[in-house]
């Protein structure tokens, strides 16, 4: 196993390198926010960050991909796929969207055919894993069996230390990496870190058995109040980590085009209409169902568990409240003290 050690004032050299590898993304401090952006000189990477804005499944799924052209001549139509082999370093993920990442890789690639776009994007990317220390008033991950300190599926774990940032290759890609990296990074002295426990929020849910009873909570009266603050604005799917849905488009005339692909919301009006004017989830209540739904039984039913990690993105972003935690509660998902 490779250990490595680089203190905090080097590492603008390490993503100098990294970066002249390929493309390297990193939490940017962004305006108010902090955003998974590809690194730049004098970039303000914020490693100490406890999320950002928007979780990085953009990087696997971005927000809009054109992959293909067309071109027609006549009786001829001539098909081009657009390519893209650069390798990809996404340095700083947290445990919990690791934890999403293994989620949207059931969806992508545990199918026949995998999903190639996002397959490639996989497989070219090395996963740099961050240990999360101070989780804030918003962050629930424990809720979901995940240890904010640890992330299995990661190339490369890291945590900061002090003055040091130390990096443990856990595959043979986090470890060319961190061979390739040569001088920049010291020898770890082998002592293992003592990781303080870290405990996130409780908010008193009770996830047990909580997809099987929504089999019969379709048409529960819960729903016909807890759509009516909502928007309708689809910021809880676009931060969210597990959620996937996309639209695809043709853009050109006859002659020539592309084909793309960009995010999409359940929570839109026209996301469910049909080619012939039928929509089954015109109203709001719908497509607040829907989505909660998806997360609490549909996707547990196929895959085993609840998609949802604990970020806390919902919680912070939604402006009028109407978040996982919100939705959990009202159905009945909420401990209560045993008199």
């Amino acid at each position: 196993m490779v250990k490595k050690v680089i203190a905090r004032e080097k590492l603008p050299e390490l993503w100098a390198h990294l970066s002249a590898e390929g493309l390297l993304i990193l939490p940017i401090q962004d305006g108010p926010v902090v955003l998974f952006q590809p690194w730049y000189a004098g970039a303000d990477v914020r490693l100490d960050a406890v999320n950002s804005a928007v979780s990085p499944k953009d990087i696997f799924l971005p927000r809009e991909e054109t992959y293909l052209h067309y071109r027609c001549s006549g009786q001829q139509l001539e098909l081009s796929a657009v390519k893209s082999e650069e390798p990809v370093t996404a340095f700083g993920l947290h445990p919990c969207d690791m934890k999403a990442l293994e989620m949207l890789d059931r969806v992508f690639m545990d199918q026949d055919p995998p999903d190639s776009l996002y397959q490639k994007r996989r497989e070219r990317t090395t996963l740099v894993a961050l240990s999360c220390d101070k989780p804030d008033p918003f962050c629930f991950c424990n809720d979901f069996a995940v240890d904010p300190t640890d992330a299995p599926g990661a190339d490369v774990m890291a945590c900061l230390s002090g003055n040091s940032l130390r990096l443990e290759a856990r595959t043979d890609q986090g470890k060319a990496m961190l061979e390739r990296a040569g001088g920049l990074l010291g020898d770890d002295s082998g002592e293992s870190v003592e990781l303080k426990e870290v405990v996130t929020a409780d908010f008193g849910l009770k996830l047990e058995g909580l997809p099987e009873d929504l089999k019969n909570r379709f048409d529960d009266p819960a729903w016909d109040e807890l759509y009516k603050s909502c928007l309708g604005c689809g910021v809880c799917t676009y931060v969210c980590p597990t959620c996937y849905c996309f639209d695809v488009e043709d853009y050109g005339h006859a002659a020539e085009g592309e084909r793309f692909r960009c995010w999409d919301s359940c929570m839109y009006g026209h996301f469910t209409k049909m080619a012939g004017g039928h929509n089954p989830r015109p109203e709001r209540k719908e497509r607040v169902r829907q989505r909660f739904m998806h997360k609490l039984q549909y996707y547990p039913e196929t895959y085993g568990e609840i998609a949802c990690v604990g970020c806390g993105r919902c919680l912070r972003s939604c402006p009028v409240n109407l978040d996982i935690v919100r939705v959990i509660k009202a159905l009945g998902g909420e401990k209560v003290e045993q008199r």
